[in-house]
């Protein structure tokens, strides 16, 4: 797939196709790590921080408390 580097302000930028975003699964606005290797230059999505996965917990998606039952038997807590 041929793209073209154009002028982004004082940065420089490369249109992804719809076609290559949907092939990699990748999304609008999701943070990827610019590599390079040997030359060539490399997208790798970028892994989540714990403040960004923090930052996701809702009430609605958020898991109950696994270890409030009561003491049973001769469990101390």
């Amino acid at each position: 797939m041929l793209v073209e580097i154009q002028k982004w302000g004082n940065s420089a930028a490369v249109r992804i196709p719809a076609a290559a975003l949907k092939e990699t699964g990748l999304q609008i606005g999701q943070k990827l790590d610019l590599q390079t290797d040997a030359g060539q230059l490399l997208l790798v999505p970028a892994a989540e921080s714990l403040e960004d996965l923090l930052a996701r917990i809702t009430p609605e998606n958020r898991h109950t408390p696994l270890l409030d039952d009561p003491a049973v038997g001769g469990e101390a807590w």
